[in-house]
């Protein structure tokens, strides 16, 4: 009687240990999964963040073109724009010492 009860505690350790396999084996590649997951939600949250914060940017600058004069003129002067009538000088860039000719 003996020999049966080890054996029945045998199979019952060996049914428990599959278990427990079986269990492994199918919750860690969905643990895995849900921790790339979790990654690439926070790359896309950072990412909606900086696309917010650039929408926030146009609109604010949207909001000066209608608004500022001083502003949009700023801007154009920087692109090269002239009014009617005035010259515009440019000088080239050298990155030669002072004094020296190129």
């Amino acid at each position: 009687m003996n020999f049966w009860v080890m054996l029945y505690r045998f199979a019952w350790m060996v049914v428990i240990i599959c278990c427990v396999i079986a269990i492994i084996c199918v919750f860690v590649p969905r643990a895995h999964n849900y921790q790339e997951l979790q990654r690439r939600k926070r790359s896309l949250e950072e990412g909606n963040s900086r696309l917010e914060a650039r929408v926030r940017d146009l609109n604010d600058r949207q909001q000066r073109f209608r608004t500022d004069p001083e502003f949009v003129e700023r801007l154009a002067r920087e692109k090269g724009m002239a009014k009617p009538g005035e010259t515009i000088f440019r000088f080239p860039a050298t990155n030669a010492p002072a004094g020296v000719r190129p």
